[in-house]
């Protein structure tokens, strides 16, 4: 199980108000047809909010896959 909060900490950055001050939350959600008749949770997302001012970013749990991969494309996005 990957700990997001320390994939996070130190390397994501709010945006509006460059606080690096972070909530993390696991979402899950259906899909269409068959799979929102049966509840299957097809869709994972992570969302990264900004403790100060609440901007939030959702990343695709498929994309980011393990710890690793996750740390290689953040330090893509916010240049570390």
């Amino acid at each position: 199980m990957v700990d997001w909060y320390k994939v996070f900490s130190g390397r994501w950055k709010c945006p509006k108000c460059s606080s690096m001050e972070i909530i993390i939350n696991e979402h899950a959600f259906t899909g269409s047809g068959l799979t929102r008749l049966l509840n299957w949770q097809s869709y994972e997302y992570l969302a990264v909010t900004c403790r100060r001012c609440g901007y939030t970013e959702f990343y695709s749990k498929q994309v980011l896959g393990d710890e690793k991969t996750a740390i290689q494309i953040l330090d893509i996005l916010f240049g570390r």
